[in-house]
């Protein structure tokens, strides 16, 4: 297996050798492992992953591959990493197979990267040693109810693994509104990040978000794959 593979679909099994992935990519980063699962139940204007979705635009025969769960398994065993990060896409529309993928990985941390709209089982909470959730905001395009799922979300923070990351395009209104959603939610703790698809539009973004994102006790982030070019 290649060092980037790519995904799309969930196939069903009835044991874990044979369940396989729809994988929009896999990348190897020293002693973490990323593997993007393709798909996406939201459809946000600023999506900076849209092959993992969007197959009006893309062909998922060649964007993706569909790789059993034990092949994957074996990629990252072999590489001798500590950590896998499995992200999207929204990698939650897969759940059946990531909790076979996650219970094939002991020994192995496994963080996920979610939008919080789908709550996760009970088995698979047990499984993940970190939530990335990542609630849209207004920002998104999308409506309320589309992007803002309160059982999943609380289900989250339940867990006491979760953190919260939100994306922020004007930080005037947008601050405001994470506000509103880590108070009603309960969300800690807080990292924001600017949105951005390049390089110059991230830097800006970190310069006018920092001061505000701190005065409240939040975090923030950069766009590590957008400043390095992995993307």
């Amino acid at each position: 297996m290649s060092n980037f593979l790519g995904c799309v679909h969930l196939g069903v099994a009835h044991d874990w050798a044979p369940f396989r992935l729809r994988l929009l990519r896999c990348a190897e980063v020293r002693v973490q492992l990323a593997a993007a699962l393709a798909r996406c139940n939201l459809r946000c204007g600023f999506c900076d992953t849209p092959e993992s979705w969007d197959w009006s635009r893309y062909n998922p025969a060649e964007v993706s591959d569909r790789v059993p769960i034990s092949e994957l398994v074996s990629w990252v065993r072999e590489r001798g990493v500590d950590m896998m990060v499995i992200t999207g896409g929204e990698p939650m529309l897969q759940q059946p197979a990531m909790t076979v993928l996650a219970r094939g990985l002991a020994n192995v941390r496994v963080q996920v990267e979610t939008n919080g709209t789908i709550a996760p089982t009970p088995e698979l909470a047990a499984l993940v040693d970190l939530w990335v959730v990542s609630p849209k905001l207004a920002n998104s395009g999308m409506t309320y109810s589309t992007r803002i799922k309160a059982d999943a979300l609380s289900a989250l923070v339940a867990s006491d693994r979760a953190v919260f990351k939100f994306v922020v395009a004007e930080p005037d209104r947008d601050l405001d509104e994470i506000a509103q959603l880590v108070e009603e939610h309960q969300l800690t703790p807080v990292w924001v990040m600017p949105e951005g698809t390049t390089q110059e539009k991230v830097l800006a973004g970190m310069d006018v978000l920092y001061g505000p994102a701190t005065e409240r006790g939040w975090n923030v982030s950069t766009r590590l794959h957008i400043l390095t070019g992995a993307r």
